[in-house]
């Protein structure tokens, strides 16, 4: 926003703010004082209203006055006297008068019969206020008065009503008469309509002055601001021409004798500091500009250094790491040859316990040979016996038979007396013929068992030889064996020291490695501050290019 529109703001602004304080105040003010008018003209047609109703009241009760005189306690034939007259009385348009007892049962109204001898006391109107209760309170207590609302008469419309009455006691009986207070609303809406209209017009003419006011004070600001800024304007024109073209520092502002000539002589003491400034800055450039060249120069020099020591680092680690694989590889070899004699000195170890055992085997099957051999030998005598033992039991059935044949003769000599002897001669002769055929057979078989039991007897002699031969060759290898697990164990013992050797040695080559590494991080860490720092002082040279090009820029 411009500092021209900020005045004028500065000086606008109280003044519509002021206006508008008036206005509104004004306004309110009216409208409190024109409210405070209708409810002053409202309480004044009450009153009035009040005084009416209270005439009328008085009237009905002037009218039974004689009566009521001469009236005692409970006298009822002089209250339908006063009921007659009563509901008789009328004033106005639709003035009456109703009558209720302390009970509230209602005892005439007007000059109808609607609800005469109806107890009263539960009737309320939209309000909810129980209307005949307060109607008869209201007399007892001398208040008199009661505002409800009820329908107009032949109407359904509701309006507000105020209610005046009194009681006498020696009848028991209250007498009420209300007035409709919808005309009085009518009246104060009315009043209330023309004060509004009054005050809109005050406000009107209030807002019309005011804008006017502000009108004429907005153009004398105008015009008095431009009075005041036309100074700062010549100043401004010329803070462009130093700004403008070649920066001309030797520029100065013209002093005036008022703010602005003040301002004037702080611009020109600043632009004579900033001359100065500038005039050591353009120097301090050139030397920049001659410094920065020199170590750009430097730090090319350092960087080809650099770059050549970290080809020869990364030859010697190349180097190093060919050694430290060959290391390596020296020292698996020997991890392998020492893995497998341990798993040939397990093996050797393993075919020495079954060649151990398979002597062992022998020995025990030789043994069994013999023992087999000597029960064979014995079974031969054993078969020989029963060959013995068959000879005699075949001699003895043949002599069975022998004696059954002569049994049967005898048998046959003596006929019939004879003839069962003859055949149980018959029988053991049977028997005793079944009996040489089953010694045959089992001669047969004793026969052809003692030739297998020779043979077999000559085959244990041979197993038995053999083994025994099988066993000394089993001796000599498991001594064979032996001196190979022997041998094995110190090809194990060599294949570890060189193994550990080479670990050793690839241990070191590590080492090496990674100390040539850690050296070719540190020169790579160098190199590349070498070349940032490069970078930077081209960077530096850049800058001061720039800065001596807009020093350029200003005449000094």
């Amino acid at each position: 926003m411009l500092f021209k529109n900020k005045v004028l703001m500065l000086v606008l602004a109280p003044v519509v703010l002021l206006s508008t304080v008036l206005a509104l105040t004004t306004s309110t003010t009216l409208l409190s004082s024109a409210e405070q008018e209708v409810t002053a003209t409202r309480e004044r047609l009450l009153d009035e209203s009040r005084e009416r109703l209270k005439d009328y009241a008085n009237l009905a009760r002037t009218s039974v006055a004689e009566l009521y005189a001469q009236a005692e306690t409970g006298d009822t034939a002089t209250r339908a006297l006063a009921i007659a007259r009563l509901s008789r009385m009328k004033y106005g348009d639709d003035g009456y008068f109703i009558g209720y007892d302390s009970q509230v049962v209602r005892l005439f109204r007007g000059d109808s019969s609607e609800g005469v001898g109806t107890n009263m006391s539960e009737r309320k109107d939209r309000n909810g206020l129980y209307l005949n209760r307060e109607m008869v309170a209201a007399a007892k207590n001398d208040t008199h008065f009661v505002n409800y609302s009820g329908a107009l008469i032949n109407t359904d419309k509701v309006v507000p009503k105020l209610a005046y009455s009194f009681y006498l006691p020696a009848w028991d009986m209250v007498v009420v008469t209300a007035i409709n207070l919808d005309r009085i609303e009518s009246q104060v809406a009315q009043v209330r309509g023309e004060i509004h209209q009054r005050v809109r017009s005050l406000v009107y003419g209030i807002t019309v002055i005011a804008l006017i006011a502000l009108g004429i004070t907005g153009v004398l600001a105008g015009l008095m601001v431009k009075s005041s800024l036309r100074p700062l304007s010549r100043i401004r024109e010329h803070l462009d021409e130093i700004a403008a073209g070649e920066g001309d520092l030797t520029r100065r502002l013209p002093i005036s004798r008022d703010e602005f000539g003040q301002v004037a002589v702080s611009f020109n003491a600043f632009a004579d500091k900033i001359h100065g400034l500038v005039g050591q800055i353009v120097g301090m450039a050139r030397e920049l500009n001659t410094s920065v060249t020199q170590v750009a120069e430097q730090s090319k020099c350092i960087d080809q250094v650099m770059e050549r020591q970290r080809q020869e680092t990364d030859q010697v680690a190349a180097a190093i790491n060919q050694m430290s694989s060959a290391a390596q590889e020296v020292a698996n070899s020997a991890q392998s040859a020492s893995e497998a004699a341990g798993e040939t000195d397990v093996q050797a170890q393993h075919a020495r316990q079954v060649v151990n055992e398979s002597i062992t085997r022998l020995g025990s099957l030789t043994e069994d040979l013999s023992a087999g051999g000597a029960s064979l030998k014995s079974l031969q005598g054993d078969v020989a016996g029963i060959v013995t033992v068959l000879d005699v039991i075949r001699s003895i059935a043949e002599q069975t038979n022998l004696l059954a044949l002569n049994a049967a003769i005898e048998a046959a000599r003596a006929g019939d007396a004879g003839r069962g002897f003859a055949v149980v001669a018959d029988e053991v002769r049977a028997l005793a013929s079944r009996t040489q055929l089953s010694t045959q057979e089992i001669q047969a078989m004793i026969e052809r068992l003692d030739q297998a039991t020779t043979k077999v007897v000559t085959a244990m002699s041979h197993s038995g030889a053999a083994g025994h031969g099988a066993s000394l060759h089993a001796e000599q290898a498991g001594q064979s064996l032996g001196k190979a697990v022997e041998l094995i164990v110190t090809i194990n013992t060599m294949n570890a020291h060189i193994a550990s050797a080479a670990q050793e040695q690839t241990s070191v080559a590590e080492a090496i490695n990674r100390s040539v590494h850690q050296i070719a991080r540190a020169i790579e860490n160098v190199a590349d501050q070498t070349q940032s720092g490069v970078h930077t002082v081209d960077e530096l040279y850049a800058i001061g290019h720039r800065l001596e090009g807009l020093l350029r820029q200003f005449k000094i």
